[in-house]
């Protein structure tokens, strides 16, 4: 137990370290600097993996779904966020609501 709680106190440190040193450098990095668009695609290309990773090899109870409804549900998802005007609340509610429908008209 005393290892599990060491565990979470240096991964608190670690966190709260890079997020001290992101307010302390804020000030000071261009955002339209070539190093500040690299940080932006590495960022945006991390996300896309992982959610493409979430889709096609998930765990847990979502890897109880068919690929061909978890792709449906993505795409749908993405239009609607795009319909709403880049709503992500929209995007999301939306894709999770067709996810069910089809694993549930799968069931019946």
């Amino acid at each position: 137990m005393h290892d599990l709680w060491l565990l979470m106190a240096a991964a608190g440190v670690a966190t709260y370290f890079w997020r001290a040193l992101g307010v302390l450098l804020t000030g000071r990095v261009a955002t339209d600097s070539d190093i500040f668009n690299w940080i932006s695609c590495v960022a945006y290309a991390m996300v896309a993996g992982l959610i493409m990773r979430i889709v096609v090899m998930p765990g847990g109870v979502l890897a109880s779904s068919l690929l061909i409804h978890r792709l449906l549900a993505c795409g749908v998802a993405l239009a609607a966020y795009r319909a709403c005007r880049r709503n992500l609340l929209a995007g999301v509610g939306t894709g999770a609501v067709v996810l069910i429908v089809l694993n549930a008209m799968r069931e019946y």
